[in-house]
């Protein structure tokens, strides 16, 4: 029996875009209403602080903003999230550079929506293509109307400088902010992919492309000097018939509810498979002959305990299971080959029984 390559089992293209890349916007999203609310209560005291007392108040509404934003990502609005999030940010930097001048730095809050305007998960491209185009002919505007103009109020060129320095250091820690978190974000979406392309969907064991890698480093081990590997092999009687008489649904029950006995049947060092169909492979480290064949009678005994409770009519099932043990000078494959023989010979015998290999 060939062992897999590594190419099969592997989730179709659609698991990596659609679900997980917006899911990690709406997560930023909801980050950004945090960190932005709290940078706005900041500006609040900074503005009451320098007497201009009208920003102030617009701060404390931007608080409010902020809070809606987050709340809308909470419950999924994503759209709504972000289009208000770009509408306060442009809205209270031109603000706040025609109240208290250009030197004071808040036009540099408008560059931040791009980087997050080009990693969003809106749709269509189009409009993410006009909102950053939007952006940066805003930021050229008020550059080209405000910077050489005087400011509505006049404040202390301390009190300038000291904003100044403030939103620089803020616009600093909100880019960190947004590399750092969005960073996590897709590298929590990169793991849950690779756990997506090592399990089989149905029975959430590890598939077989998952246990290939398991077994070529395991055999790696044996051929490093450790102790034996002993594989065993299990299939379930009569599955066909199941499926024929009491249908499909009822055959993915059986499945499931024998993967969970199988994983609960071995040790955590112990990885088990669905190795294809009705087959499931346990991959046993540091186990003897005689080892391995404890713990199948042990599955064995435990799947033919179990009573599948479908419909009206429960009913009980049973497996057959093949026990080998990787040999000097045997590869992996061969040894599983072995296995696979002695499954046979035990549905032949009879089947619900565990057979040993011959070495």
């Amino acid at each position: 029996m060939a062992l897999a390559s590594p190419a099969e089992d592997v989730p179709p293209a659609w698991h990596a875009g659609d679900s997980t890349q917006p899911e990690a916007f709406r997560s930023l999203i909801q980050g950004i209403g945090v960190l932005a609310g709290l940078t706005h209560v900041a500006f609040c005291a900074l503005f009451f602080w320098a007497g201009v007392t009208s920003l102030a108040y617009v701060n404390v509404g931007s608080v409010l903003s902020y809070v809606l934003v987050f709340e809308l990502a909470r419950r999924g609005q994503v759209e709504r999230a972000w289009a208000l999030t770009v509408l306060e940010v442009l809205g209270h930097a031109i603000l706040a550079v025609a109240v208290i001048g250009w030197d004071s730095g808040f036009h540099y809050y408008i560059l931040l929506v791009i980087p997050v305007a080009v990693i969003s998960s809106i749709k269509p491209v189009g409009l993410k293509a006009a909102t950053v185009l939007g952006v940066m002919l805003t930021y050229l505007g008020l550059d080209i109307v405000l910077r050489h103009q005087g400011p509505a109020k006049d404040l202390p060129a301390g009190v300038v400088d000291g904003l100044h320095y403030f939103n620089v250091v803020g616009v600093m820690v909100i880019l960190i902010f947004l590399a750092g978190y969005y960073y996590y974000l897709i590298n929590k979406t990169a793991t849950a992919l690779r756990e997506m392309a090592s399990t089989d969907p149905l029975t959430q064991l590890k598939n077989r492309r998952a246990i290939n890698e398991v077994i070529h480093r395991e055999e790696s081990r044996v051929r490093r000097g450790q102790p034996y590997l002993s594989f065993i092999l299990c299939d379930l009687d009569h599955f066909k018939a199941i499926n024929d008489t009491r249908g499909h649904d009822v055959g993915d029950l059986v499945l499931k509810s024998v993967s969970k006995a199988l994983a609960i049947g071995v040790r955590d060092v112990d990885f088990v498979a669905r190795w294809g169909g009705e087959e499931f492979l346990a991959v046993l480290p540091d186990t003897d002959t005689e080892g391995a064949k404890l713990v199948a009678e042990r599955l064995r005994t435990r799947i033919s305990d179990m009573l599948i409770e479908a419909g009206a009519q429960p009913f009980k099932i049973s497996m057959t299971l093949g026990v080998a043990t990787m040999q000097p000078g045997e590869g992996a494959e061969q040894t599983i080959a072995r296995a696979d023989t002695a499954l046979y010979d035990g549905k032949r015998g009879g089947r619900n029984r565990v057979v040993v290999a011959v070495s």
